[in-house]
């Protein structure tokens, strides 16, 4: 038995399988991945995950999959879709306990029979999906896009993003439009599901105390009888648009505005540590910069920090202030970019930044969801797959970085969400 990190087993039929083989989690952790392109199907397939998982031959409806799920010791299906670059990605997967702790038999191989027919196997009516599943899930999808601008801060961050990369699959939301959700029909989304149960690009990762002929044998049962595609190289960031600056706003009747700033990285700069720890010193938390300034010196914006977009070379700071405040805060945000590229770092806050990045790789490792995601990330973006690979880079990188990246850091986009509560 082996705690090694996640690795790659082998690519059988396409399938690219990637097993940490271990027991020091009391549970077997398996999710399916596949991939798509961010185009106009995507839609069609971000209904998948919900749709499946409403029940199977065996099990047609959410009681009596749910029933299934409870007679497995509480197995958790999962289910998801998310993206990542260009590519649309949907998430299956079963959480359940290991053999070991199980008191009647195997219980991996039932999981993962229920996980195959949850694929495979919906309740078809005369090979067609249930209409009332359909309309159900159709309604919730389109309900579920609308609900995106009730968040503000995650509006405002999508805003920016369709501004920054507009005319380019970074711009899309993996959900597809509202309109596109309400007017699917049952033609499309069982194209949709032909191409995801027998053609898409797939990854199998499991974590647990699964051997490797486990493993690929999962990977067989899961991926059906035909040959897939490999999974594609990790995505290229896009490059900066020749165009002047941008500043988009818009007003709704809110007690808070918000102001979201996207600034495109220096691509040479990507790999390693140094972008995410730059945006830490800038705006990662309560020693960093925005927030000693704008928060704490200025008392001008309710939260502001930063993230390091990595996939699309984004840096993207986001603050919620009193409309009155918007101009100063954004002032001050280029203000203090600027003096971190002039000036560089201090010793105390590159510290800081180091420890929090720290924290947060080593988190990572006790848990075998986040190791999970951790290295499908770095899959698809070309950088490090293990929580270790990533403390020796972080340990590698200088306070000269972090001021190089800030000096090359440019200004793109502005969205501005004023609040006009009276």
């Amino acid at each position: 038995m082996t705690n090694a990190p996640l690795e790659l087993l082998g690519t059988p039929g396409g399938v690219e399988v990637h097993l940490q083989q271990t027991a020091r989690f009391k549970a077997v952790h398996l999710h399916w991945l596949l991939e798509a392109p961010l185009d106009t199907g995507r839609t069609a397939r971000a209904i998948l995950p919900d749709l499946l998982t409403r029940g199977t031959a065996r099990f047609p409806d959410l009681a009596a999959l749910s029933a299934r799920c409870e007679e497995l010791y509480n197995t958790d299906l999962l289910a998801g879709v998310t993206a990542h670059g260009t590519r649309q990605l949907l998430r299956f997967g079963v959480e359940t306990i290991a053999d070991e702790f199980s008191f009647d038999g195997p219980l991996y191989v039932r999981a993962l029979d229920l996980l195959a027919e949850v694929l495979q196997k919906p309740p078809l009516v005369k090979g067609a999906f249930r209409p009332d599943h359909l309309d159900q899930e159709r309604v919730n999808l389109a309900r579920s896009i609308e609900a995106l601008v009730d968040d503000k801060p995650l509006y405002a961050y999508r805003r920016l993003v369709e501004v920054m990369h507009e005319g380019t699959p970074f711009a899309l939301h993996s959900w597809g439009e509202a309109e596109e959700a309400r007017a699917l029909t049952e033609g499309q989304v069982h194209e949709a599901w032909d191409f995801v149960r027998t053609e898409a690009p797939a990854r199998l990762m499991i974590v647990g105390d699964i051997t490797p002929e486990q493993a690929l044998e999962t990977a067989e049962q899961l991926s059906g009888v035909r040959a897939r595609a490999v999974p594609a190289s990790p995505t290229a960031a896009p490059g900066s648009p020749a165009r002047a600056a941008r500043v988009v706003e818009e007003s709704q009747p809110l007690a808070q505005s918000r102001l979201a700033m996207g600034f495109r990285l220096p691509p040479t700069r990507l790999p390693g540590a140094a972008c995410q720890l730059m945006s830490l010193v800038l705006g990662g938390g309560s020693h960093s910069r925005l927030f000693k300034r704008v928060r704490e010196a200025e008392s001008l914006a309710y939260g502001c920090g930063s993230s390091a977009m990595l996939d699309s070379a984004t840096l993207i700071v986001q603050a919620g202030m009193d409309d009155a405040h918007v101009e100063r805060v954004r002032e001050l945000v280029l203000e203090e970019l600027q003096r971190l590229g002039t000036e560089g770092v201090e010793e105390e806050e590159f510290d800081l930044s180091v420890r929090a990045q720290r924290r947060r790789l080593s988190v990572l490792r006790d848990s075998a969801g986040g190791s999970l995601g951790f290295r499908l990330a770095g899959l698809m973006s070309g950088r490090a797959t293990t929580p270790e690979q990533a403390l020796d880079q972080l340990e590698a990188v200088k306070p000269a970085e972090i001021a190089a990246v800030a000096a090359e850091c440019t200004l793109d986009s502005t969205f501005v969400l004023h609040g006009n509560a009276e």
